[in-house]
């Protein structure tokens, strides 16, 4: 298959520093731009040799991102745990810097995705040696420890495939050469466990309904979509259709599946192996071997046509008086075509006499004259007797304009409506803003291969789904992780439990001294915590929406001191009941003690006490989502990997540890700095007299 090679590198290439770098630095001459995806942008380009090789970069505005980075390592430590000729290989990667990129072989050819939409579904021989050869490369990966995640068509591109062995099949010809491509959320087995927050990577149309239900993805999951490729190979069309996540679950939970026009066994086989109950599915050694086995020649029989007998069509007798001219010469007319036609099919030398007019016996039928108009018969509708078949309404077929929204009965929980993703950077700009986008692969187009066009209700985005169990603006049901081709969705902020805990231990410590210090404390990081939050809100929107550069950033620092304001007024409020109830238990810890002991507890006691229940209930609160988001989001920030992190907790230490010998060496005694003639607790608490 001719590929086609850019002459030069393209304007936007040529603006990337970072390909600058790359040629200086490791001596690779990018040629173009070949694919891009929601973490990264693949080039092709030349090696030091002269050999095609393909770079993927990550995204400008995730470059920076530490995360981004650990996932682009797992891809690569996940694919070569993997030595296999159907799965692409790593030849260089540099995975520490804002710069990392990894270099892989070129494959040359489509994706089975774009093969399989320019010519349908493929020849059932070539869909069995795709389903054979992916088989077994999804047994050595799993016997390496490694869960892939997210096979699907898009992923595997066909090594060398030309127009020939993709419109037939050649016993005598070359085999197709499927190749994995994308490793890009695959697990180790032991990590199989999705995480805390419930988030589930991967495509709808190839994702295990036991992943949804359970949260576990795991070897059974791969075997799904390996299955679902097959049916898709065959058929040119996702099992279980496409379009919105829930649907597509709702009918896989059904067993609705799309394998119209596959042969039988097979048919029969992809049934099995897509059932979504895993206990009920054939293991994988059993798939391998019936699939190896199955007679592809045999189709459903459609059952027998029945010809209908021309002779038996009704004759239209003609109205002997009392009609109008025009409806005798009518019936006349159709009379006599009968009795022709009728005449026409006798043997030579024969009268046929059972023709319209006639009577079983031959005898001539006589037409009755009407004499009033007004007394004609009228003619009754056919009712159906119960042995006959009832009428079957016809399906309505539309346009590709006109999509057709399919209702389904609602068999439990409502379903939770999916936020609307725009379109990405760079779609049509005469599409409306509802039309699914087509979705580029970092690897998915190395070579240009025609693909057929598609109506906007046959495919839709792929998505990454999230099942919630209930609505958090902070991450909206469904779409929790990164979008292909639309760009990151605010994810839930990494976790620091151990450094969060040690800070509300430090305020609670500081209550202890200086009680005002503490609550102003307390206030100016929940309304710096709620601006981070909805600052990030903010720029990954507008990135979503296709903004790049440093735009998003200006504009989210602009916005941050009206936020700042509005993030501290929230805090005040939503601080204010929380601090009356500490208040009151406080003094009612030191009234009892008082009235107990005969003395006065330390003054610092009521103040450690009331901190630790206004903290407490803020923390988790109404309306502490965006709160803690936003505080967890600037640990991340300011501990974005181990070292930093390490670093962070000796601090807090450092500082608990301080707090606490001030807090004993002044023995309770509390500083009510900046208010020093305020009301003291001495003034408050009447029992103390």
């Amino acid at each position: 298959m001719a590929v086609m090679v850019p002459s030069r590198t393209p304007r936007r290439a040529a603006r990337d520093p970072r390909l600058s770098a790359l040629a200086e630095d490791s001596g690779y001459e990018i040629l173009g731009r070949i694919g891009a995806g929601g973490m990264g942008i693949v080039y092709r380009a030349h090696d030091a040799d002269g050999n095609d090789v393909a770079i993927k970069l990550l995204r400008h505005e995730i470059s920076d991102d530490a995360r981004a980075r650990e996932r682009l390592a797992r891809e690569v430590a996940a694919q070569k745990l993997v030595r296999n000729d159907n799965i692409v290989r790593i030849l260089d990667a540099e995975l520490d810097s804002p710069d990392a990129f990894v270099v892989t072989e070129f494959i040359p050819g489509p994706t089975l995705e774009d093969a399989v939409r320019a010519h349908g579904g493929l020849h059932p021989e070539a869909v069995r040696e795709i389903g054979l050869v992916m088989g077994e490369t999804l047994r050595q990966i799993h016997a390496a420890g490694v869960i892939h995640r997210d096979l699907k068509p898009s992923n595997v591109m066909l090594r060398g495939a030309t127009e020939q062995d993709l419109t037939g099949f050649d016993l005598d010809g070359d085999r197709l050469d499927p190749v994995i491509i994308d490793f890009g959320i695959a697990i180790a087995a032991e990590e199989s466990r999705l995480t805390s927050t419930g988030l589930v990577m991967g495509t709808a149309a190839y994702l295990d309904p036991e992943v949804i239900r359970t949260d576990h993805a795991g070897e059974a999951g791969d075997w799904w979509a390996w299955a679902a490729l097959i049916a898709f190979a065959a058929t040119g069309r996702e099992p279980y259709g496409s379009g919105r996540a829930d649907l597509v679950f709702l009918r896989a939970e059904r067993g609705e599946i799309d394998i119209e026009g596959v042969p039988s066994e097979l048919g029969a086989w992809l049934r099995s192996a897509l059932r979504s109950e895993p206990a009920q599915r054939p293991d994988p050694a059993q798939l391998l071997e019936r699939l190896a086995a199955l007679d592809l020649s045999l189709y459903d029989d459609p059952g027998e046509t029945e010809l209908l007998d021309a002779a038996s069509r009704t004759a239209v007798l003609p109205v002997a008086s009392g009609g109008s001219a025009d409806a005798a010469a009518a019936g006349a007319a159709g009379a006599a075509g009968s009795a022709a036609a009728g005449t026409a099919d006798a043997p030579d030398g024969a009268e046929r006499s059972d023709g319209p007019g006639a009577d079983e016996d031959g005898e001539a039928t006589t037409a009755l004259p009407v004499e009033d108009p007004a007394e004609r018969t009228e003619v009754l509708p056919t009712l159906s007797t119960p042995a006959e078949e009832p009428t079957h309404a016809l399906p309505r077929v539309t346009t590709p304009e006109e999509p057709v929204t399919e209702a389904l009965p609602v068999t439990g929980p409502p379903t939770r409506a999916l936020p609307v993703v725009p379109p990405a950077a760079g779609a049509s700009a005469t599409a409306p803003h509802w039309a699914p986008q087509p979705v580029p692969h970092p690897v998915a187009q190395q070579a240009p291969y025609p693909v057929a066009p598609q109506a906007p209700h046959q495919v839709a985005p792929q998505q990454a789904i999230a099942p919630h169990p209930q609505w958090d603006p902070a991450h909206p049901p469904g779409m929790a992780g990164p979008v292909e081709g639309y760009g990151p969705w605010p994810e839930p902020p990494p976790r620091r439990p151990v450094l969060v805990w040690l800070g509300h231990l430090l305020l609670i410590a500081l209550a202890g001294i200086a009680p005002y210090v503490s609550l102003a404390a307390l206030l100016l990081l929940g309304g710096l915590a709620r601006v981070w939050e909805r600052s990030h809100r903010a720029v990954t929107t507008q990135r979503m929406r296709g903004a790049t550069g440093s735009g998003p950033s200006w504009r989210a620092g602009l916005a941050s001191p009206f936020r700042m304001a509005v993030g501290l007024l929230e805090t005040a409020l939503q601080v204010l009941f929380p601090l009356i109830l500490g208040v009151l238990v406080g003094f009612a810890f030191d009234a009892g003690w008082t009235l107990l002991q005969g003395s006065a507890p330390p003054d610092s006691a009521a103040f450690v006490l009331a901190m630790a229940i206004t903290l407490l209930i803020t923390w988790v609160g109404l309306g502490s989502g965006t709160t803690r988001n936003g505080a967890h989001r600037m640990l991340d920030a300011a501990a974005p990997d181990r070292f930093w992190s390490g670093v962070m907790l000796v601090l807090l230490l450092l500082l608990l540890g301080a707090v606490s010998l001030t807090l004993l060496a002044r023995s309770g005694m509390v500083d009510y700095f900046p208010f020093p003639g305020g009301p003291r607790l001495d003034d408050l608490a009447l029992w103390r007299r």
